[in-house]
């Protein structure tokens, strides 16, 4: 007997292999990808929530039951719900993502058509998440003091330029594409070289 698909919902992975990534695809450990998480006992954990602005946080994923909720927002669900909300994606590309980072070989069925192949446009969007920190974490190093001049001259301070994933573009001597290959960039690292002050009577707003 061949295994099963789930039809309608997955397309056309194997039923089978849906369950194996389910398995294996820690909802902590997914999430905490995106969000620090404290321990708030009972075997949950708490933490910010990423789908809305909050200080204080209302955001908890509960391991045992593979599952997460806010309490402010009203989002919830399981390890692949987090991802198509996180990342944007259908439940297809959610899969194939975590398919990916825990090492599952996915198969599908017969299609009759053309198909792209499977999760290249959550490589894609990796790929951009990692250039976007990049430039981001290149803006706080010392060649960057005149972009960092640039935008204070136009009312930027960092929380804004992080709010904004604003960037720097380095020398050409630095490679954007080898560095994100290599490893993910750090957060970046506003501690460093200092930020210039805003000049007097600029906005706070960009111009």
């Amino acid at each position: 007997m061949s295994p099963s698909t789930l039809t309608g919902v997955a397309g056309l992975i194997v039923e089978e292999d849906l369950v194996t990534v389910r398995e294996r695809a820690r909802i902590e450990d997914v999430v905490a990808s995106y969000v620090t998480l404290r321990n708030a006992g009972g075997g949950a954990l708490t933490g910010l929530c990423p789908f809305h602005d909050e200080k204080t946080p209302s955001f908890r994923v509960t391991p045992s039951r593979g599952y997460f909720y806010c309490f402010g927002c009203n989002s919830g669900g399981d390890v692949i719900g987090f991802v198509q909300k996180i990342n944007n994606v259908n439940f297809t590309e959610a899969v194939e993502f975590l398919a990916d980072r825990v090492g599952v070989h996915l198969r599908y069925t017969e299609s009759g058509g053309a198909r792209a192949e499977p999760g290249v446009r959550m490589r894609i969007l990796e790929a951009n998440r990692l250039a976007a920190e990049f430039y981001a974490d290149h803006l706080t190093k010392p060649d960057a003091v005149i972009g960092r001049q640039f935008l204070a001259e136009r009312g930027f301070d960092r929380d804004a330029a992080e709010l904004f994933s604003v960037g720097f573009a380095p020398a050409a001597d630095v490679n954007c594409c080898s560095t994100c290959a290599a490893e993910s960039s750090p957060t970046p690292n506003w501690s460093r070289p200092a930020w210039p002050a805003k000049v007097a009577g600029t906005s706070s707003n960009p111009g």
